[in-house]
């Protein structure tokens, strides 16, 4: 079973906003959804995905929306919500080619976990310090 680590535009566009997901990462969360793939979720993207949500970032998705969402993901075998390492916050700082920390330490659990990470974000691909798959 193929496994990733997903950014928090990546988990909330393919909850909510699915025409935005690049070709390879609707794949995977196609591939997560049939029980072929498990995705990673580290504790910087899921309060990144409260913020998005509770700005209204997305129009129409409430918090409530949002909880059902979570506990259905937090329940699946599919989904793995991770816990923040304090080895991994140190370790982030090693990843100056990336200014926002909640993106050094989503980037940081997948390079612990030595996965790919599903992610848009321009500044990690440019980045090179850790294999994206989007498109």
């Amino acid at each position: 079973m193929a496994e990733y680590v997903a950014d928090a535009h990546a988990i909330v566009w393919h909850l909510f906003a699915r025409t935005r997901l690049g070709k390879s990462a609707k794949a995977i969360f196609d591939d997560a959804e049939s029980g072929n793939a498990k995705i990673f979720i580290p504790a910087a993207a899921l309060a990144e995905m409260i913020m998005t949500v509770e700005k209204q970032r997305i129009p129409g998705i409430t918090m409530p929306q949002f909880e059902i969402d979570y506990l259905l993901m937090r329940h699946s075998a599919n989904y793995e919500f991770l816990s923040v390492f304090p080895d991994d916050v140190f370790d982030s700082r090693t990843l100056t080619a990336i200014p926002e920390i909640f993106d050094r330490l989503i980037v940081a659990e997948a390079l612990r976990l030595g996965l790919p990470l599903i992610t848009k974000d321009t500044v990690i691909h440019a980045s090179g310090v850790v294999n994206v798959v989007w498109d």
